[in-house]
């Protein structure tokens, strides 16, 4: 029986093996003339673009006649380079083709387990659990924000618009990752997404209420920073479901989203209201024993806003003269 030296996997685009060729002995020819040993038929590979070879010290890839070159674990290597095989298995990028060689003498990974759950009911409890904290807190934010005579109506508004636009949104990143990864993970979508509405709903409630305990307004004024930052960790999640082997570059473009979004906001609230924050004033009331900060008497109150009255009189005077510049060009 021949003994295998080594082997050389054709990956597909999620990185599982589509086919492979066993080693036996050296050199291994790769292109797309027939006279090789692996023919990969790929425009942008030449006639015999690449080798793998011995030559007693060790085992290395040869570049052969091509100007595309071979990109061997990230590093280019033009028309006629070679580069050793480490301990471990190397990833070769051949024009629009990857590959995989591994040899006899590298360590296998260790296995991995399936993130698919068991049964169904480890799929189901997890965002069976967060869709009921997602319910009750949408029921009682619905309760305090809305009259008793239009609470029925809005309760069933809310339900309605919420279940909707909620399946719709896993229903499409489903369909994603079915078309990509084969399988359509629904239920980690599902599970993204009420975790996400669960930390939006705790983020916007906890710098609410810091900002009215400390007496500091600024940590209300910019939690919009926090919403954002969950919103980009879902998206990420999300992504992940459907290209799960590149983790660090989705994690950039997560990062790249959530400080283009708030830079945009920082920017637009600078320009509608001279602020880099969202709020005018802090109207977040919780009950008065919640409070952190020692209160201050009146005096003292209204000792502290004397610095306000220059800029407000300045933004008086710049209203001013705009409205007297409108007069004059009517006239």
């Amino acid at each position: 029986m021949t003994t295998r030296i080594g082997v050389l996997e054709v990956l597909d685009r999620d990185g599982h093996v589509r086919h492979y060729v066993p080693i036996t002995d050296w050199p291994l020819r790769v292109g797309r003339a027939l006279d090789n040993d692996l023919v990969l038929d790929d425009v942008h590979i030449a006639p015999h673009h690449f080798d793998v070879a011995s030559d007693g010290g060790g085992v290395f890839v040869q570049v052969g006649d091509t100007i595309n070159g071979v990109r061997a674990d990230g590093k280019r290597l033009e028309r006629g380079q070679r580069s050793p095989v480490g301990d471990q298995a190397m990833r070769l990028d051949v024009g629009d083709s990857h590959l995989c060689l591994r040899l006899a003498g590298h360590a296998l990974p260790p296995e991995k387990a399936l993130r698919t759950p068991r049964t169904l009911w480890h799929s189901v409890w997890p965002p069976l659990a967060a869709g009921v904290l997602v319910l009750a807190t949408l029921l009682f934010t619905s309760w305090l924000d809305t009259d008793p005579d239009e609470l029925t109506r809005a309760l069933g508004s809310v339900l309605v618009s919420m279940l909707s636009a909620g399946l719709a949104w896993c229903a499409g990143w489903s369909l994603l990752s079915k078309i990509f990864t084969r399988r359509s993970h629904f239920w980690w979508h599902v599970r993204v997404l009420l975790i996400a509405v669960l930390a939006v709903q705790f983020v916007t409630t906890a710098t609410h209420y810091l900002a009215f305990a400390l007496s500091w307004p600024a940590i209300s004024d910019f939690s919009f920073v926090g919403i954002y930052a969950v919103a980009a960790a879902m998206l990420y999640f999300h992504v992940l479901g459907i290209e799960p082997r590149r983790p660090a570059r989705m994690r950039a473009v997560a990062l790249g989203i959530f400080i283009a979004g708030s830079s945009l906001s920082l920017w637009f609230n600078h320009q509608a209201r001279d602020q880099f924050g969202e709020e005018l004033y802090m109207n977040h009331l919780f009950p008065p024993g919640w409070r952190l900060a020692k209160p201050v008497d009146a005096a003292t109150f209204v000792k502290g806003l004397e610095p306000l009255q220059a800029s407000l009189d300045e933004k008086a005077k710049k209203r001013d003269s705009g409205g007297d510049a409108g007069a004059s060009d009517d006239d």
